[in-house]
């Protein structure tokens, strides 16, 4: 009975164990706050406006300084295989977003947003769960991240909004 019950018990740690590291490069994923933040940004560039555009940008550059000293693939929501390439990736998101919190201006904000974009694509190809769609306008010669559907060109606002193409979902 006592080996019967020891068993089990190990069974249950192994199966969870197994599980956590599976829950957690989903949905709860470093990628999906970074990216919580990035829209944020995104959206507000949209509507031709710098509304916590600063705020959101100084959550993903203190979020990337986080999981650069304390990184793992799971937390990170990337495989082993992309955890070196991504652990590489965070300064420069780091440092593009800190660009992008010093923005005054939206001409300004919607630069610093394109080099942030940069790397942020680069972040979505080796991010697992579900990811949002990269769209690119050839005006601007720049992508940028959204959620699949309508077209929101945060580069020209209101002017150009649906100017773009998806390019991967």
């Amino acid at each position: 009975m006592k080996n019967r019950n020891a068993l089990i018990l190990g069974i249950a740690v192994l199966v969870l164990a197994t599980v956590t590291p599976l829950a957690t490069a989903g949905e709860d994923s470093a990628f999906t706050a970074f990216n919580e933040n990035y829209e944020a940004i995104r959206l507000a560039l949209l509507h031709d406006n710098m509304k916590d555009v600063a705020k959101n940008a100084r959550a993903i550059e203190r979020s990337a300084a986080e999981l650069q000293g304390d990184f793992s693939s799971g937390h990170a929501g990337v495989s082993e295989d992309s955890a070196a390439a991504c652990k590489a990736l965070l300064p420069e998101i780091g440092q593009a977003a800190g660009r992008l919190a010093k923005a005054t201006d939206i001409a300004s904000a919607r630069e610093a947003f394109g080099a942030l974009s940069k790397p942020m694509v680069r972040y979505r190809e080796m991010a697992s769960g579900d990811r949002p769609v990269v769209v690119y306008c050839a005006m601007a010669k720049k992508a940028w991240l959204q959620p699949d559907g309508e077209i929101g060109n945060p580069y020209y606002g209101q002017s150009m909004a649906k100017c773009g193409d998806v390019v991967s979902k």
